[in-house]
């Protein structure tokens, strides 16, 4: 029998009171936020199955938002490879959210040191801002934050940002509007590749730094970009379509990224 009860957040290092109802338990600490779009790419959310091996390696905990698309195939591969996990819904625990998930979060609740917490009290009816507090509310639990899609000004970009403002450690997977944006604000880009993306993952988990190589012949590029600021340089800036082919195969190479419409920056 899944246990039911409400616990006060500031228990699980959030940093305001808030009796909240949470189905099963709290995974321990460290805790990774993964969250994504709901209308997702197949081959962005076939890289939560390939980030796990490396999550349960680390010993950390997942968060996500119990969402479609992305947030789902984050769940689901927690619970296949056997890694504690937080589902944060944005209603109440009467009406769960989406009633399509209602399997899956039955699943997480009963799965060892896991749970299903919801955002809102019971009696709660739904309404947008619900979104809102429940992203607000699972950066509060996470100690970092992985975007693995993101469309622009969307819900999952606006995760990254809180992320970022209270100074989490944020990485992206990069090819995605929302994602790219995140970049330029000092997020770590990760490559989408299955293998480079396991490996660049891992590297970002244990605190690494790598640094960029950059082939010599586009050392103008990078010092034209640096000298524009996080905020980017757009490509008359750079010196129009001279600068072009430097920046087709900067972006080729995982080196800069258009993180807002015609504004190029460089990848963490």
């Amino acid at each position: 029998m899944v246990l039911v009860r409400t616990i006060d957040v500031r228990d699980l290092g959030a940093p305001r009171p808030r009796a909240l109802t949470l189905w099963g338990h709290a995974p321990p600490r460290p805790r990774l936020a993964i969250v994504g779009a709901r209308a997702a790419l197949h081959r962005l959310g076939d890289l939560a199955t390939s980030a796990m091996p490396i999550v349960a390696a680390q010993r950390r905990s997942i968060l996500s938002g119990g969402a479609l698309g992305i947030d789902a195939a984050v769940h689901r591969a927690a619970l296949a490879a056997g890694v504690p996990q937080l589902a944060v819904l944005p209603c109440g625990p009467d009406r769960p959210y989406p009633p399509a998930h209602a399997e899956l979060f039955a699943a997480i609740a009963a799965a060892p040191t896991s749970g299903v917490l919801f955002a809102q009290p019971e009696g709660t009816r739904p309404h947008r801002a619900m979104f809102v507090s429940r992203n607000a509310l699972t950066v509060a639990l996470a100690d970092a934050c992985l975007v693995l899609q993101a469309d622009a000004r969307s819900g999952s970009e606006v995760t990254g940002r809180l992320a970022l403002r209270r100074r989490q450690p944020v990485a992206v997977v990069m090819g995605t509007p929302g994602c790219d944006a995140l970049v330029g604000l000092g997020a770590r880009g990760l490559p989408a590749a299955p293998a480079a993306f396991a490996e660049a993952f891992a590297a970002w988990l244990r605190g690494e730094v790598i640094a960029a190589v950059w082939p010599e012949g586009l050392q103008p590029l990078r010092d034209a970009i640096t000298a524009h600021g996080r905020g980017g340089a757009t490509l008359d800036q750079l010196g129009g379509p001279r600068a072009a082919w430097a920046l087709f195969e900067a972006a080729a190479l995982g080196l800069v990224v258009e993180c807002a419409p015609g504004r190029w920056g460089l990848v963490a």
